[in-house]
């Protein structure tokens, strides 16, 4: 149990964030991630559905899930987020409840949004700073508390999806863009360029960077390479080599897909898979 809960302590990164606007790129996670808009002008991405944002709206992920937020103007940026192993919290799901279930039972990008009422969002910035001033102050016990803290968030959050599950909080995106972003996603493996989107799909590449801009906040190949990295991770985990991998997910070169994943992911792939094979992969820093 000592070392479960030293792992554990290892395995939660808490983030409370205030600052001006600024680029982030599509990445994704090594664990499950909870975030929360505090203040800010945002959209959220999550695969190829964009939601938009306001105080009282909280977004959760899993592993697969590309994801990034997308500022309007330049109001200042406030957030909440919590990275979580989600292996950390299968020991406690029984026969009739999983704490997990939000995360994993439904379709990656869908029922990722949350709107939050005044007294759900209270509840759960109540326990954010429960769990910040255990993390801060570090005392005796603290894990044991760190580990509970986080199981309450997760029961919170998981039941309170189960209410929303009627609910649909997502924009429409641009006509031209989905049947662009289905046709990457099903040929991840293949060479991907802005010419050949442009000759298949009959949009211009400028106008097609302009739109994808406008609703994601980033651009085409970022979207590819973090999509590729995402189907890198579940190649690994099922135990194929990292070359077979990288090959299989349409890179073609391997010292760019090496470092590639690691900026991403935070871990080279060998010590990825590794850790997903004894359920230890620590969630990464964002």
């Amino acid at each position: 149990m000592e070392r479960y809960l030293h792992d554990m302590s290892k395995s939660v990164k808490y983030s409370h964030m205030t600052k001006a606007v600024h680029n982030v790129d599509f990445h994704l996670h090594a664990g499950c991630e909870i975030y929360v808009l505090l203040q800010g002008d945002v959209r959220y991405f999550v695969e190829k559905t964009v939601y938009p944002l306001q105080y009282g709206d909280l977004i959760i992920t899993n592993e697969q899930e590309i994801h990034k937020p997308s500022f309007n103007s330049d109001e200042l940026y406030e957030r909440v987020t919590i990275e979580f192993n989600p292996n950390m919290a299968k020991a406690f799901a029984t026969s009739d409840y999983n704490p997990l279930a939000c995360f994993y039972d439904r379709n990656n990008g869908k029922g990722n949004k949350l709107s939050l009422t005044s007294k759900e969002m209270s509840q759960i910035l109540e326990l954010f700073k429960k769990y910040e001033s255990i993390d801060r102050i570090n005392a005796d016990g603290a894990a044991v508390l760190k580990l509970a803290c986080i199981m309450e968030i997760l029961v919170a959050i998981n039941n309170i999806y189960y209410r929303r599950t009627h609910e649909h909080h997502e924009l429409d995106i641009h006509h031209k863009l989905t049947p662009i972003l289905d046709y990457i996603e099903l040929h991840l493996h293949e060479p991907l360029t802005l010419e050949l989107l442009q000759n298949r799909f009959f949009i211009s590449k400028y106008h097609l960077l302009r739109v994808f801009k406008q609703y994601t906040g980033s651009t085409v190949h970022e979207y590819i390479v973090t999509k590729r990295i995402a189907m890198a991770k579940k190649y690994l985990s099922e135990g194929m080599s990292v070359l077979d991998a990288s090959l299989r997910c349409g890179f073609n070169d391997y010292t760019s897909f090496l470092r590639m994943f690691k900026k991403k992911i935070g871990v080279p792939p060998k010590e990825y898979q590794q850790g997903a094979r004894l359920g230890q992969s620590a969630p990464r820093d964002r």
